[in-house]
């Protein structure tokens, strides 16, 4: 390959909003989304503020075996990625002929690992799990997934830098 090109357009599912509109009319209006979440301080956290994000509706998009294969990590970043995708002008077909890879900063995925030793405790049985898990609680969950649902050839990296994970992989 003799030219590397770098093609990017925004996406956004987030507290503030769910897309670039709404998050920019978040921040105009000076809105936050930070809520107080009752359960947090039920589990004793000191601090019950968290930003919530609205569960992700994805059977428009995806088939119920891409959907139940994907951790909550990865059903954001589909939405985003596919937001990013109509603000720069690409479609899928686009990545079909095309040597196309992502980048995405993540930096944990605990639900997954809660939810899997939750069963094994409950009902102490590791088959229980299943092979999918494994795969949700890997921090490269993201991009693994959405390189298979996109059928991407590039190369696919994670970076897992705590609360940096984001801006490092926008400095990639």
């Amino acid at each position: 390959m003799s030219q590397r090109v770098v093609i990017t357009g925004m996406g956004i599912y987030s507290c503030l909003g769910t897309s670039l509109e709404e998050v920019t009319e978040s921040l105009r209006k000076g809105k936050s989304g930070i809520i107080f979440d009752e359960e947090r301080k039920e589990f004793g956290f000191k601090s019950a503020l968290t930003g919530m994000v609205p569960k992700a509706d994805l059977k428009p998009y995806l088939n119920r075996r891409q959907r139940i294969t994907i951790g909550e990590e990865t059903e954001y970043a589909y939405l985003a990625t596919k937001e990013a995708m109509k603000n720069a002008g690409l479609t899928e077909d686009f990545f079909k002929t095309n040597e196309v890879g992502i980048i995405y900063g993540n930096d944990s995925v605990s639900k997954a690992i809660i939810e899997a030793i939750d069963v094994v405790r409950d009902k102490k049985d590791t088959e229980l799990i299943g092979s999918g898990a494994i795969f949700k609680s890997m921090n490269s969950t993201v991009t693994m997934n959405l390189s298979t649902i996109f059928e991407l050839t590039g190369i696919n990296m994670t970076i897992s830098a705590a609360c940096a994970s984001g801006s490092h992989a926008i400095g990639l």
